[in-house]
């Protein structure tokens, strides 16, 4: 399947960077393989139905090729954003780390990074998380979304009520911690509305 988005992606990159229908020879370029391989490829696309193909004319996604294209590249940028934004791996080990990722992942796993990046990234045009990181959230009632594991042993785990309370006190289960601002620039919270 891997081979197969690789090539969905290839396609709707260029049908939609040049505006025109994709020859066996752009592909073949972009991919750095033979054109015998993609005119091989482009047929068991069209079969799959993810293209309309014709051959030495080219080929053009169809709506579900186009959703399965979208959502790979969707994928990778929210992969790359994290690794370089979020974690500081240079951009070139993050495109490339992205690269392997972005077929392998869940919509479940892309939305849960979503949930940690959701304050600084720039990838979908509305958002639907409001998530605060712990070191930068008002006084109030939240719910622990995202945490390192070695929050647990604290009592900090995904699904947790917490109180957050000035200058980094943290009531957790009747209990007031002191979380470093490492930590506590790790941990993802929802408002609890009142």
């Amino acid at each position: 399947m891997e081979r197969v988005e690789e090539y969905l992606e290839a396609i709707y990159d260029i049908q939609m960077g040049e505006k025109r229908v994709v020859k066996t020879n752009d592909l073949a370029k972009k991919l750095n393989v033979k054109p015998s391989s993609v005119t091989e490829m482009l047929a068991k696309l069209s079969e799959k139905g993810y293209i309309e193909y014709q051959p030495y004319y080219g080929a053009v996604l169809t709506q579900k090729g186009e959703e399965l294209a979208k959502r790979i590249k969707r994928y990778h940028k929210i992969f790359e954003t994290f690794f370089s934004d979020f974690l500081g791996i240079d951009s070139e080990e993050a495109h490339k780390l992205s690269c392997e990722l972005e077929h392998h992942v869940t919509d479940e796993v892309a939305e849960k990074v979503c949930e940690i990046i959701a304050n600084t990234c720039k990838i979908c045009e509305s958002c639907d998380f409001g998530l605060v990181r712990l070191d930068e959230a008002k006084a109030g009632k939240y719910e622990v979304i995202a945490t390192p594991a070695s929050t647990s042993s604290l009592g900090i785990i995904p699904g947790k009520i917490i109180t957050v309370k000035e200058n980094g006190v943290v009531e957790v289960d009747g209990e007031d911690l002191m979380i470093s601002q490492k930590l506590a620039s790790r941990i993802f919270l929802e408002k609890i509305r009142d």
